[in-house]
């Protein structure tokens, strides 16, 4: 079942697009975004949490598009959590995850803190009283607080030690919700989500089964992602694509957004690569087929 999906959705910021002509379903089982910084990861999660009006294309929430849904129905269904960060330093822990309750149903405070696995005790604390794991722990309980259908979570994991890391994976992956995943921690989509979507500039240039596609990218620059990642044990990766570099593509007109860092680029690709289905996935490069491992 799809609860969001973007279809044909421009995003952008005082008239200029960072996000071009993206569809994609939110569906069962965990949906990651995959891209470096700049890629148009968060502004597409905006998006989907109804705090960016696309330029182009809509957002629907089932069978409506955001501009007709009940917005009442729709905060109570789609929960977003972001960095520890987003906490006011000013409340205490209690009063922030009762932001979310009825007055009568505060006292549930306790159990949600419990469920997240802090001690209840910690309600009377502020958030510079509580470690960088605890806090984000904090910001999943205001989340569940609504009784959320989905979770949207924006590099949930990006500020803890590895340690904390593998804590609070478990406890998302224990929760008995959808989630779409903004990250660029391909290990942390691998352990969460069962379709990714990897976007550069902006555009999706690669979407399947996350096991499939970190296992044997069709897209240059999936590859170059993957093979960024260090490895112990052995010698650093020597992939085909430079991750590094600048995220600025040149205009869609002008041929794939990914040429000028592309070690594959070739004549062929001043044209426009539309997302195509090679083995079972979509995939915008003309040379896909090259970048597969038989």
């Amino acid at each position: 079942m799809t609860m969001l999906r973007a279809e044909r959705v421009t995003l952008g910021y005082a008239g200029r697009a960072v996000v071009h002509d993206v569809s994609l379903d939110i569906t069962a089982g965990g949906v990651g975004l995959i891209g470096e910084s700049g890629s148009g990861k968060t502004t597409l999660a905006r998006a989907f949490l109804g705090l960016l009006t696309p330029m182009a294309g809509n957002i629907w929430y089932g069978d409506q598009t955001l501009k007709k849904a009940d917005m009442r129905k729709f905060r109570k269904d789609v929960q977003p959590v972001f960095q520890a960060e987003a906490l006011d330093p000013r409340m205490r822990i209690g009063a922030s995850v009762a932001e979310a309750l009825p007055r009568a149903a505060r006292a549930r405070v306790p159990e949600l803190l419990e469920q997240v696995g802090l001690d209840p005790g910690l309600v009377a604390r502020r958030p510079h009283q509580l470690s960088g794991g605890q806090r984000q722990r904090v910001v999943i309980a205001r989340a569940l607080a609504a009784g959320p259908r989905l979770l949207i979570l924006d590099e949930p994991t990006s500020a803890l030690d590895v340690t904390v890391q593998a804590r609070i994976l478990d406890l998302i992956a224990s929760l008995d919700t959808e989630r779409l995943l903004i990250t660029h921690n391909l290990a942390v989509v691998q352990r969460l989500c069962r379709t990714s979507h990897v976007l550069f500039a902006g555009r999706v240039v690669e979407s399947g089964p996350t096991r499939d596609l970190l296992a044997n990218p069709a897209h240059p620059y999936t590859r170059a992602l993957r093979d960024a990642v260090p490895k112990l044990g052995g010698p650093p990766s020597s992939g085909r694509a430079e991750a590094g570099g600048p995220t600025e593509a040149v205009p869609a007109e002008a041929g794939c957004p990914f040429r000028l860092r592309c070690p594959l680029a070739a004549p062929g690709c001043e044209r426009p690569p539309a997302l195509r289905d090679v083995r079972g996935r979509q995939v915008a490069c003309h040379r896909a087929e090259d970048v597969l491992v038989t």
